[in-house]
């Protein structure tokens, strides 16, 4: 196992389920326990039973004081009057609380009850959507008030809230695009990033913003949150802030590493949690895995290890078998699948749960005792050099490793079982590496012109992003003509920040209604928003079943989509039977129907070349329309070549075994558009989502990108330089 790079040397093949549980490899680094039990001081006044609640004028229910006696249990309880005091005083203060400790659902609840301080809203910003919705849902009712009224929640595509929210959780892309909007924030009193650790391009940039917005209104205040910030770093940005200590863990959790490396840390996860569930006592279990395939792949054989034809696995000191309950959790499940999770275990059972770097930190599942931890998550990156944005699995930092062990503890002495050495963890970087020096930045630099922001170069970023990074950014949203040649924000551009999804697809939505396909490419874009909508892998002869089309993924998805919409109340059975994912498929129902009334608001025409009665679309149209947004992603395939290279850099990539274009299909055009570079391991770069197109259609949709000196010197350029010279050729003679 090599961890210098974040990368995975070998392939890793599927996960059998065990056939039977040989002892897992672990080895105590130490008897001593991580943490110790820390006793909360004395808490604050409770309202009288029967009192008001000032939120809504009612009396306080039965279940409010329930949930009170479990927040005054939260060790940031204590802490409630040094909290509020301290935020009053100061206008940027600094939480620090340890995992566990109950910052992110009480501090916006402390703050909202100083109604006189702070007159405005409290809005709480997390870095991933369901951490808003799910907290949300547990403020209000901790609040007692309903859900969209006192409190409420704003994501992507997604929102519950009304003129009466007192407390807003949401992500921080809906800020930025409040700010957008209200560059003053005026309708908000406190704003408090949650989560700041992770350092997120959107959280980074909500920092940058919240720095500006502190001169302009002196009585307005922020309060970043963290389990493991950089002090350093964060005092040396915010200078005058306060700093308030919270501790968190409760209880001692006891840690176990491997004593040798290993391969392939899937196995080994479910080795682990059915050897768990085999020798420990009750608790559940939470295991951190990298993304949803690895999550699908280990939930089915954790399921068939503990449901074999003979029983379920019989927990040693009991004398009858210990029922588990096995769940995925991942962002792009829908709401009821991801709630589940957070619901109380079956009574006489074991809840295990997979789970992707969501779980981290902001949501909490009740009653985990164990963690199985991978070392691994999955990471966006960009290579300003070759000037290419692709997924890969990469090491955690040791904050990450601290966040995922405190998951354990919290209301019992908990062990925490490390998928890699003790010498694996002293490589690992402290802090997790910041998003905005490891990605692209494109759609940070539109959103940044959008806010007025002349000189990209001169915003207060926490950790500045390359110059190369930043170049290139200018250079996309030129050829874009998003930005004019001095760099500011054309009309086109504006209206591109407005779109509420990323500037690949907000360029294919507005140029579609030119093709007549506007309708068509939303459905095309809210299915690749959806996230990857199939259970399983397909076969390699036949990629896509049923759905097959010769044009490509993208009119495969869109027919996929049209397949679904069919159904009705047969929808779940159709999923099943073609091995769909029904949430993702949901999904892209909701996303697909956000995107039609912006574009209807926005007033482009939602036309379509889509025929019901024959079930066909114009695919021409349509991969022309979704060409203007991925002009920029194209490869070709060279006379007797059995790989793609990419115009733009000459990067060898391959087509994914479930693309309709892959190396074993019949279909191998010679051009081809594609949705995004991934990596893996040995098996290099490769795409997912990929159609054919026309080489003149690239010269006709930007000329000046193909014939720039953005494109790499190859067989495809020379084929554009002549396609070009062609062109020009016909120009002249029809003058």
């Amino acid at each position: 196992m090599h961890r210098d790079d974040g990368s995975i040397n070998g392939k890793r093949p599927p996960i059998d389920a065990p056939e039977s549980l040989p002892a897992c490899k672990f080895a105590r680094l130490s008897d001593a326990p991580v943490g110790a039990s820390l006793t909360p001081g004395p808490a604050p006044a409770s309202p009288a039973v029967g009192a008001t609640n000032p939120f809504t004028g009612r009396p306080y229910s039965a279940s409010y004081y329930t949930l009170l006696a479990a927040r005054e249990r939260n060790p940031v309880f204590a802490q409630k009057a040094l909290i509020q005091k301290t935020v009053l005083a100061n206008q940027v203060t600094l939480l620090i609380g340890e995992t566990g400790s109950g910052k992110t659902t009480q501090v916006p609840h402390f703050l909202a009850e100083m109604q006189v301080s702070f007159p405005g809203m409290i809005g709480c910003t997390q870095p991933r959507r369901i951490a808003a919705i799910a907290v949300a849902t547990r403020v209000a009712e901790e609040m007692d008030v309903v859900l969209g009224e006192e409190v409420g929640f704003n994501v992507r595509f997604q929102s519950q809230k009304s003129g009466r929210t007192k407390v807003l959780y949401l992500t921080d892309g809906m800020l930025l695009r409040e700010t957008a909007a209200d560059r003053d924030l005026a309708r908000y009193s406190v704003i408090v990033v949650d989560e700041a650790h992770e350092r997120t391009v959107d959280t980074d940039v909500v920092l940058g913003l919240l720095k500006r917005l502190l001169k302009r209104r002196p009585g307005f205040r922020a309060v970043v949150m963290s389990a493991t910030l950089d002090i350093t770093t964060i005092r040396g940005f915010f200078p005058d802030s306060a700093l308030v200590e919270v501790r968190g863990r409760r209880f001692a959790v006891e840690v176990s590493y491997l004593p040798t490396a290993i391969k392939d840390y899937v196995a080994e996860a479910v080795r682990c949690v059915c050897q768990i569930h085999q020798d420990e006592p009750a608790g559940d279990i939470l295991c951190f895995l990298t993304s949803e395939a690895e999550i699908e792949r280990a939930v089915a054989a954790t399921r068939a290890a503990l449901r074999p034809e003979s029983g379920e696995i019989v927990h040693r000191e009991s004398s009858s078998p210990m029922a588990a309950v096995v769940w995925p959790l991942f962002g792009s499940q829908n709401l009821p699948e991801q709630q589940r999770v957070f619901g109380p275990t079956p009574a006489g059972a074991r809840k295990i749960v997979f789970a992707t770097n969501l779980a981290e930190t902001s949501v909490t599942i009740d009653g985990v005792v164990y963690v199985v931890d991978s070392g691994y998550q999955r990471q966006s990156l960009y290579n300003a050099q070759a000037r290419v944005a692709y997924l890969v699995p990469a090491v955690i930092s040791q904050a990450s490793a601290a966040q995922r062990m405190g998951r354990a503890g919290r209301t019992r002495p908990g062990k925490c079982y490390r998928l890699y050495t003790a010498a694996d963890f002293a490589g690992f970087p402290p802090q997790t590496h910041p998003e905005m020096r490891r990605t692209d930045i494109v759609n940070t630099v539109l959103l940044l012109l959008q806010l007025g922001v002349g000189n990209v170069c001169e915003f207060p970023f926490l950790d500045a992003p390359s110059q190369d990074a930043l170049g290139d950014a200018f250079y996309q949203l030129l050829f874009f003509e998003a930005v004019d040649e001095g760099l500011g924000l054309t009309p086109f551009g504006a209206r591109m920040a407005a779109f509420p999804v990323d500037a690949w697809f907000s360029r294919m939505l507005l140029k579609a209604e030119a093709h007549g396909c506007a309708a068509d490419v939303a459905v095309v874009a809210a299915m690749l928003e959806a996230g990857n909508i199939f259970l399983r892998a397909p076969a390699a002869d036949d990629p896509r079943g049923p759905f097959a089309h010769p044009d490509g993924d993208h009119a495969t998805l869109f027919g996929i989509f049209h397949a679904y919409r069919r159904q009705s109340s047969e929808a779940a059975g159709f999923c099943r039977r073609h091995a769909l994912r029904h949430s993702a498929l949901q999904r892209a129902m909701q996303i697909y129907q956000q995107l039609r009334d912006f574009m209807a608001r926005s007033r482009i025409s939602v036309c379509s070349t889509y025929d019901e009665g024959t079930q066909t679309v114009n695919t021409v149209a349509l991969r022309r329309a979704i060409l203007e947004g991925f002009f920029t992603n194209i490869a070709y395939l060279p006379p007797h070549a059995t790989a793609y290279r990419t115009v733009r850099d000459g990067l060898t990539i391959q087509t994914h075994r479930q693309s309709m274009l892959s190396s074993k299909s019949q279909m191998r055009p010679a051009w081809i558009m594609y949705d995004r570079l991934e990596v893996h391991g040995e098996d290099g770069m490769f795409v997912r989502v990929a159609s054919p197109v026309e080489p003149e259609w690239l010269l006709q949709t930007s000329e000046l990108f193909f014939c720039s000196a953005e494109i790499s010197n190859g067989e495809a350029a020379l084929a554009l330089k002549k396609l070009a010279a062609q062109r020009g050729e016909g120009k002249a003679k029809t003058t």
